[in-house]
Order: C-alpha cells, then structure tokens, then sequence
C-alpha cells in the first residue's frame, strides 16, 4: 500500500507533526511505501530529513507565506501564489504516485486554504484521513459558504481523527453537521520513559514553565506577562519561563522589557529536553486561545506537574480543577489571575497535585498512537 502524508506545517517542527511522523515511521516499518508532502521552507525541517533517510518519499511543493515578510509582501507572495495554483496543481507530485490512501494533518478548517489538493481527491475518489489537531473556540471562523465546502469535505472523508472530544464537538457546532467517522486519538508524548518526577523545592521561589510555539494568538504568552506584571505578583516569589520560539518572540521579549518584569521573565528558546524543563520548574502554565490536546501538557503531567490552563481544546479532558492544576474558565486576565491566586493558596500541595496529574496521565495516555494511527488508516486504503 502506497501511503501520502500532507504537511502543512510553516515552521521547522511543531506538536501537530507527531502523530502522523510516528505513523509514517511504523509504516516504514511494517513495509509500507510513504510519501511525504511538505512545504518547502527556506531551511529544511531536520525531521523531514530524517523521515526520508528511513526511506519516505520526500515531495516539497511551494506555498511557503512568512508572517514576518512586511504586508505588502505577503500580498504580492500570495497573488503569484494564487496564479501559479490556477496554472498548475501544487499537489500534481502527489497525485502523479497514485496513493491508495492520503493522511491530511491540520486545523479544523484549513480545509478551505487546500482546495487543490480535495478537490482533486474527491474528484479522483482517492480514500483520505483527517488528523486534525486544532480548533478554534472564540467565534465562529468560517462563513456559511466555506461551512458547506467543509461539510463536504467531512463527509467523504474516509476518516476524521480529532485529539480531543471538545475539537470535534465545536466543529460539529460550527458546520451544523454530525461529522460521521469521527474519532479522538491523542497524540504522542517527546519522553524516553514515563516516571514522575520528585518536585523542586521552592526555597527561591516558585517557578512556572510556558512550553509552548511563540505565538500569541494561539498559545497566549503575552497574557502571561500582563499578568506578571500586576502588583500582587510582582511582590510575590513567582519566576515565569518561556520555552519554544516562534514568530512573536521579538514582541514578547520587547514587551516584557515594556512591562518592566525582565528580572521575573527568562526566555529559553526552543529545547527537546523536556524531562530537563520539568526537574527545574513546578507548574506548567498555558493560557491558550485555542487547543487540540497539548503536548505540553500531557508531558508535564506524565512527569508529575500540575497545569494551569485555560478551558479550550482538550484542556479539561485532561486537567481536572482543583485536582490536577486549575482552570481559568477564559484566555483573559481575571480568569487566569483566579487561577494562579489559587495555586498560590494551595502551593504547600503542589507536589500532591503533581503526582495526582502523573496518575490522571497514566489512565488517559497513549502508548502507541503511531501504531493506533496506522491501524485505522490501512482501514479505509484503496
């Protein structure tokens, strides 16, 4: 069986990538053929390379639209874009190896930004798999035409695998459609082994972890810092650390300096090390806009962190309040201030709470979703 997985991912790596690279790595294994579609950037993802040394089929195709290139610039980039598309199908390697099936990772309705390669798809009736790893929860982001394209594109799909309940719920809201074939499989976790970890102590203080992509309008880092910044944290022994780059990097590092919290704020840039992070910090924090199912958290949990975080995506499928960290009911202000004043108060049981979210982990966590993953897609190949 030929097996193509569609990357749309515009950064080195990210935690979206994983499911489908462990399943492409356990098709190798089981003698599959893989092909690999991504979007070439200006330096190669190392994990892409390392997919097709193990024998992937690598294909790049164009479509790269940095969000750092000035607005002028991303226009023009996208016209040449839009026209070089009516010209030529961006995905015509793809459709050139006749796959028997083809895996889709993306948000919920990225759908819409790809209609070359599901129309071609479904023109073509090719079998495919929807992993889709986010949604967004605030408003509704697609209008009643796109819903319609969306509804379609759900409704062939050979598959639609969502990593949390809350994911698949908002989009059956959004769309007015009872998404058939639907399915959650969480993702998997960057650890060498799952063990607890002993909590720091906290003679310097209490130090709190972002691991995350720096982006504001996703992951909420500059919510964090506004936080930091109010007087009664100020005078309290909290450290914040940011671990992860991204495209807003410059303006959270500027916007510390503006908050006047650089003592209170380190950034780490971006790190695999994640039992390193965990040995040196108490909490993980994430007040996230939107989610599928973190792998932050999960990780930080499985090494018996608490979490705060904000109740979206698969959040609270995980956390449970008061149990295993605390839930700020929104990405504002107020919500998480709540949030953290209550951590505050029960500080003395962090380590209780910890080994808490280590056992809820436990019973939720996946031990081989690569290998789930590639079970149910050789379900629906050609």
């Amino acid at each position: 069986m030929r097996i193509a997985f569609i990357s749309f991912i515009k950064d080195p790596w990210g935690g979206s990538e994983e499911l489908w690279a462990a399943a492409a790595e356990q098709a190798m294994k089981e003698g599959y053929e893989v092909i690999i579609s991504a979007i070439k950037l200006n330096v190669p993802a190392p994990r892409f390379e390392a997919l097709a040394e193990k024998g992937a089929k690598l294909q790049y195709r164009r479509g790269f639209i940095n969000p750092v290139w000035t607005k002028k610039e991303r226009v023009f980039r996208k016209i040449i874009l839009f026209l070089q598309n009516i010209i030529q199908n961006p995905f015509h390697k793809l459709f050139h190896t006749n796959p028997d099936v083809v895996v889709y990772t993306g948000a919920a309705y990225s759908m819409t930004l790809n209609k070359p390669l599901f129309d071609g798809l479904m023109r073509k009736n090719i079998p495919y798999v929807l992993n889709i790893q986010v949604n967004v929860e605030y408003g509704r982001p697609v209008n009643n035409e796109e819903a319609q394209y969306l509804s379609k594109v759900y409704e062939q799909a050979a598959a639609s695998v969502f990593v949390s309940e809350r994911n698949l719920e908002v989009a059956e809201r959004h769309l007015l459609l009872r998404i058939k074939n639907a399915k959650v499989l969480r993702n998997p976790v960057n650890l060498p082994a799952i063990s607890a970890l002993p909590m720091p102590g906290i003679e310097d203080g209490i130090h709190i972890a972002i691991v995350a992509n720096l982006l504001v309008n996703h992951k909420g880092q500059d919510l964090a810092l506004a936080l930091f910044r109010m007087p009664k944290w100020r005078s309290r022994p909290l450290h914040l650390h940011l671990y992860g780059s991204g495209y807003d990097e410059a303006y959270l590092k500027a916007l510390a300096s503006f908050y006047e919290i650089e003592d209170r704020v380190r950034f780490h840039g971006k790190t695999s090390d994640i039992l390193s992070v965990w040995k040196n910090n108490h909490i993980l924090l994430l007040p996230s806009l939107n989610e599928g199912t973190p792998l932050a958290l999960v990780e930080a949990m499985l090494c018996a962190r608490p979490v705060i975080t904000t109740d979206v995506g698969g959040n609270t499928e995980w956390v449970r309040d008061g149990v295993d960290g605390f839930i700020a009911a929104g990405a504002n202000l107020q919500a998480l201030d709540d949030a953290l004043e209550r951590t505050w108060q029960q500080r003395a049981a962090l380590a209780a709470m910890g080994l808490s979210a280590f056992e809820r982990a436990k019973s939720l966590h996946e031990p081989a979703p690569g290998k789930r993953f590639l079970e149910l897609i050789l379900q629906h190949g050609q």
